[in-house]
């Protein structure tokens, strides 16, 4: 800013000073006495007469020519009778002009205003020069700066402690983070924002969507660009919208709602800034997926129940025991003892035998027990043999499949009065295929809901808790490239049958 007004400074005095040598050139030019003094080549009436004139002026020169460019007065006497130095006089002499002119003279570069000498009739008889050096002018525009130099200062101060204060405020408000922490920090949150499996939406106060990723936009269904749904209003593009209008500021947890026509459980956790409510985040998830976790956990507890129910018959039949022993006899205790180990040994045998997949034998020892307890008889077909399984499904999910048809057969067989309580279970692995079949003389698959079976919800059950178990094994049957197929067993009951290529 200080150069700025120091070069306009120096052009607004360049200006005014040349305006102002013109002006005494002209008045100077214009006085009879020094036309007459000039005409007659009186150099001391004109010495005299600038002179004066010169004590009177500010200027740094003021030299007199006669029509041919000779001094008749100069500030320096020994330049008296010389040619005026420049080459500048030619438009006053010869044109009559008044005029501004920037040359070197023998003073040095000076501003100077030339204006002819006319005679009583009209002639050309002289010229005047009035100059300021650029030295002059130069000592003239330093004492403006020194002028200007303060208030500048105390403005650069002022903008100093401005911008100070400024940089304090904007590092209050990123949190003290320096603008590369800020960026990185930035590409986090985005980067963590897509990484989530969870659907993520985030409004403003005015319920506007600032973000939104994409497990978001996948369950709800949108195909907008994001670009294209950041600053709309959340209730036009999630229906409906009370979940996230109503109760501002405060946070909800696990609420199940409908975004879209989709259940999900959904939170919602309020931004606040210094106290006051600036939007909220949202998270969700299909709650049919917290199904599907649900179930693939009760694994653990089908297997807790299967060695529960092992621990049962132990006990029944050592309390039995106790009671034989009790009471002294003993060829009845050793009776059960060896029919007891026989039949528990010939089942382990023929497990262990038959199925060399130490997972797959955990299982089905577990199932044969449970069956026992719930009053029903797995039979294992004597076709049964693998010895190892395809690698396109995992443990979990081959014991997924098999703990599921079975504990489906176990439920029907139950729920059909009077039928007969077996249920029949193959699982051969040495053809091309892999073959599971396991059949019961339950209640059935109902008409309505045959060809809807394998969808996720649909069950035969009123429990409430089922609808994910015969998804699960279709999903993990098709992801293996396999089929299903689902048969009427005679008298009464259903026939499931797998076939998984290797």
């Amino acid at each position: 800013m200080t150069g700025y007004f120091s070069r306009m400074e120096k052009e607004r005095l360049h200006y005014q000073v040349g305006q102002r040598a013109l002006v005494q050139a002209r008045q100077i030019a214009a006085m009879p006495s020094l036309a007459a003094a000039v005409a007659q080549q009186d150099t001391d009436a004109v010495k005299t007469l600038a002179t004066r004139l010169r004590a009177l002026s500010d200027a740094t020169y003021i030299t007199i020519g006669d029509s041919r460019g000779v001094r008749l007065f100069h500030v320096d006497e020994e330049k008296i009778g010389a040619q005026m130095e420049g080459g500048d006089s030619g438009p006053a002499l010869k044109d009559g002009r008044s005029y501004l002119s920037e040359r070197r003279g023998s003073l040095g570069t000076s501003l100077r205003g030339k204006a002819p000498v006319r005679a009583a009739d009209g002639r050309i008889i002289g010229i005047v020069s009035v100059g300021y050096t650029l030295s002059q002018l130069e000592s003239w525009i330093c004492l403006q700066r020194q002028t200007l130099l303060l208030p500048m200062l105390l403005l650069l101060l002022f903008l100093l402690v401005c911008a100070w204060c400024f940089s304090l405020h904007i590092k209050r408000q990123m949190r003290s983070l320096e603008p590369d922490a800020l960026a990185r920090l930035l590409i986090q949150q985005e980067v963590l924002f897509e990484s989530v499996f969870e659907g993520l939406i985030a409004i403003d106060a005015e319920h506007r969507i600032t973000a939104i990723n994409q497990a978001a936009r996948r369950m709800l269904g949108l195909v907008q660009p994001v670009h294209l749904l950041i600053g709309e209003p959340v209730q036009e593009i999630v229906h409906p919208g009370s979940f996230f209008l109503d109760a501002p500021g405060q946070d909800k947890k696990d609420d199940i709602a409908s975004f879209n026509n989709v259940k999900v459980i959904a939170s919602r956790m309020s931004i606040c800034i210094n106290g006051i409510p600036q939007g909220s985040v949202i998270s969700f998830r299909n709650k049919d997926d917290i199904n599907t976790l649900s179930l693939q956990l009760s694994q653990i507890q089908q297997y807790a129940d299967n060695l529960r129910a092992m621990r049962h018959e132990q006990i029944n039949t050592l309390s039995t025991l106790a009671g034989l022993l009790h009471i002294k006899a003993y060829d009845d205790a050793v009776n059960m003892i060896q029919a007891q180990s026989a039949r528990h040994q010939k089942i382990v045998d023929y497990v262990t035998m038959n199925f060399r997949n130490n997972p797959l034998v955990g299982l089905l020892i577990g199932k044969y027990y449970r069956a026992q307890e719930l009053g029903i008889e797995l039979i294992f077909d004597p076709g049964c043999e693998v010895a190892e399984l395809p690698e396109s499904l995992t443990h979990n999910e081959w014991i997924s499949i098999v703990g599921n048809l079975l504990d489906n057969a176990f439920i029907a067989t139950l729920k059909q009065p009077g039928s007969p309580r077996v249920v029949e279970c193959y699982l051969n692995a040495q053809g091309e295929d892999v073959v599971l079949e396991v059949a019961d003389h339950g209640c059935g698959i109902p008409e309505a809901i045959r060809t809807r079976i394998f969808e996720r919800g649909i069950t035969t059950s009123t429990s409430g808790d089922h609808g994910i178990g015969l998804w699960l094994v279709d999903s993990y049957v098709r992801q293996a490239g396999g089929t299903i197929f689902i048969d009427d067993n005679t008298p009464t009951g259903t026939i499931f049958t797998l076939t998984i290529p290797w």
